[in-house]
């Protein structure tokens, strides 16, 4: 999925932006991946074209998404390996992340309406105590 745009390159800090994938590991999978290795300018800075961008979200796709390990991933991008060499207990650990990030959102929302409950009851407890009073 190319980034379309008039603009031909890009810096390192656009393209953390356009991905979501931090500069710093931008850097540190440029040692993996033959494939992502943007032009340098004069000064020595990274240039990033469309494709390299694709580059970079392909490989987020395979890491993040798929849970491949880098050097799983950069078979794959190679084309030495197959995507779907899926590794089960791989899969298993993505489903066990995304069920505790589905309970912990429902955990905040119960506790959430507990909070809210607790100061209606006390609201109700002082008009009590003020009718009695």
């Amino acid at each position: 999925m190319p980034f379309e745009s008039n603009k031909s390159y890009y810096s390192i800090g656009e393209v953390s932006k356009i991905t979501g994938v931090p500069a710093y590991l931008l850097r540190y999978w440029e040692r993996f991946f033959s494939e992502l290795n943007p032009a340098r300018d004069t000064r020595d800075n990274r240039r990033y074209t469309n494709k390299d961008i694709a580059m970079v979200l392909t490989i987020k796709g395979l890491v993040y998404e798929k849970g491949y390990k880098l050097e799983k991933a950069s078979l794959i991008v190679k084309g030495e390996s197959t995507d779907t060499d899926t590794d089960e207990k791989t899969e298993e650990i993505l489903k066990l992340r995304k069920q505790i990030g589905h309970e912990k959102k429902n955990h905040a929302i119960a506790h959430q309406r507990r909070g809210e409950l607790l100061q209606e009851i006390k609201g109700e407890i002082e008009e009590i105590l003020q009718l009695l009073g």
